[in-house]
Order: C-alpha cells, then structure tokens, then sequence
C-alpha cells in the first residue's frame, strides 16, 4: 500500500472522530448525510481492492 493510499485511508477515519468528537458534547451521535459524504468522496479515489479491506 503506498503512502497515498494510507493517506486517503487516514483522512475518512480523522473526519469521523472529529464528527463524533463534536457530537459527543452535545450528548446525541448521529451522521448526517453530509458527513457520510466526504469519507465516501475519499474512499472513491482508492483503488479497489483497497476499499474492501
């Protein structure tokens, strides 16, 4: 796996704890569309065979 991909692999994960991290102070988690989006935007540009590790 090239630094790239572990990259874009790291940057979904990042978002989410971030989301979650924010969510957790008010008590409720839940994602929204828009923040299913970016990780699914991310995931787009890995190859395959990635993606479904």
């Amino acid at each position: 796996m090239s630094d790239r991909d572990k990259d874009a692999e790291i940057l979904p994960l990042r978002h989410q704890i971030t989301v979650l991290e924010h969510q957790l102070r008010t008590g409720k988690v839940r994602f929204t569309p828009r923040d299913r989006a970016f990780p699914a935007a991310l995931l787009y540009r890995l190859p395959f065979d990635v993606v479904r590790r």
